[in-house]
């Protein structure tokens, strides 16, 4: 029931409506001759993420069309390699109802948890239709890309409106270094669609749906648990402690059966098994001797036979490989910090023959990337711009975070710059915040008023007005 006196009570403005297109209430231009974009504050007045994508096909189809030119003219003899290849056997033996097993790394069909699950599932229909040919899993990618770019368009609209939203998705949907991983069998497409889904759905409090959605990006991406607290401390202070324990429940039981099924086939918890092949290939005595990475799968560094017999028990050689590339880090810890300058020269650009390896490996042209390399030398300060005149969003602080974690792990370990993707993401976000308030300060400019501060939204202050007035 109210708490206020009816009797005492002012006359109530009508509600501005909101926009079914960005989840943003729409009241034109105001006093001051600014547009108010404040976003809904209260869980009953958020828009669902499907009727909201639903707004953007026109963008979806921009980015399905650039896609598919770029797969044309950039990449028509693309064949995976690497990860790739082991991804696409994967993905046949599912298809063959063989489960998840692979030869590498021992010299048989085995069970296996050297790659996550959800990827070679998804590719395992394609397989199991057409045959053993690669266009079904390379259109895989260009589907969940364009997705992405839509997503990105929704979450950019909810922080600075329609201007920032289609600016955004435009930008993902032309910026060649995202481009360039949603043509080729690699997780990056899947990994971005369901971590914009999950921080979309946290941000209208559907907390069992984002539990969910980061169930199935940690059996797609594992090294994500930043992502689950940041995004579980946002349930927390705006549901309650509660609903993000449950948050937390749910991913895990979406979790639990691929842990399960590690446990009794391949001997271990963990969600995969090739963690210690990365940490080794880095910090183990043969990576700092060489000042590189070093592969202990084909390297005669470990062709000793007790580094080869390791190999036929999985997850005993990721073990051993991780313990002796931890113990080399305390003997050398110094090497850390060789690592992370020379992690920063690639990951930023300033020394691209670090990537010329990586990016070949993974399938990207290097051609391509080599002639597009200045867009990321402008859309990078640009979005780092835009992304601080919002700094006090929450969605923007999330973001921030997580997208903290992708690079610190990257910068520590393996820099390749298709894992850069996440960074380039909220860049290209911050691009759509800053032509946004640009735009609005020009139209301050022709009306004569002041801009609307791009300073965090009302939605806290809505919020809790709204609660003070009404009860149940």
């Amino acid at each position: 029931m109210s708490t206020t006196d009816p009797a005492t009570e002012p006359a109530a403005t009508p509600a501005a409506p909101v926009s079914s297109e960005t989840g943003t209430t729409e009241r034109g231009p105001d006093a001051t001759g600014g547009r108010d974009r404040t976003p809904p504050s209260t869980p009953h007045r958020f828009r669902a993420v499907a009727p909201a994508v639903g707004r953007w096909w026109a963008v979806f189809g921009v980015a399905f069309l650039v896609r598919i030119a770029y797969w044309v003219i950039v990449l028509p003899h693309y064949v995976p390699v690497a990860d790739g290849d082991q991804y696409r056997r994967l993905g046949r033996t599912v298809a063959a109802g063989q489960g998840w097993q692979l030869i590498y790394p021992q010299l048989h069909l085995h069970p296996t948890a050297f790659r996550p699950p959800l990827y070679p599932l998804l590719l395992a229909p394609g397989i199991r239709i057409f045959g053993n040919v690669l266009w079904p899993a390379r259109l895989l990618s260009v589907v969940l890309g364009s997705i992405v770019v839509v997503l990105v368009g929704v979450l950019a609209a909810r922080i600075g409106g329609r201007t920032a939203g289609v600016v955004a998705a435009l930008t993902v949907a032309l910026y060649p270094p995202l481009l360039a991983n949603d043509t080729i069998v690699m997780t990056e497409a899947l990994a971005l669609a369901l971590l914009l889904a999950a921080i979309l759905l946290v941000d209208e409090r559907r907390w069992w749906q984002a539990g969910i959605a980061i169930g199935l990006l940690v059996l797609t991406r594992p090294n994500v648990y930043l992502v689950i607290a940041v995004l579980a401390f946002w349930l927390w202070r705006s549901l309650g402690w509660r609903r993000a324990l449950g948050f937390v429940g749910c991913g895990f039981l979406v979790v639990f059966p691929w842990l399960l099924r590690n446990r009794i086939q391949v001997d271990t918890w963990r969600p995969t098994t090739s963690d210690g092949l990365t940490i080794a290939g880095i910090y183990a005595p043969p990576a700092r001797e060489a000042n590189t990475f070093v592969d202990p799968f084909y390297s005669r560094a470990y062709d000793d036979l007790g580094h080869r017999l390791s190999q036929f028990h999985e997850a005993g050689w990721s073990n051993r490989l991780t313990h002796e590339a931890v113990a080399d880090v305390r003997r050398h810890p110094r090497y850390v910090a060789t690592v992370f300058r020379r992690n920063v020269r690639g990951y930023f650009e300033f020394d691209t023959k670090l990537n010329r390896f990586p990016e070949v490996s993974d399938g990207r042209s290097w051609r391509f990337r080599q002639d597009t390399l200045f867009t990321f030398f402008v859309v990078t300060p640009l979005g780092l711009v835009g992304l601080v005149r919002r700094r006090r969003d929450p969605r923007v602080i999330a973001l921030a975070a997580i997208t903290g974690q992708f690079v610190l792990i990257s910068l520590f370990l393996v820099a390749p710059p298709r894992l850069r993707a996440p960074f380039d993401l909220a860049m290209a976000i911050g691009v759509g915040l800053l032509a946004a308030d640009l735009w609005d300060r020009r139209l301050a400019r022709t009306t004569g008023a002041a801009p609307p501060s791009p300073s965090p939204s009302a939605a806290t202050s809505t919020s809790t007005s709204t609660s003070t007035s009404t009860s149940t």
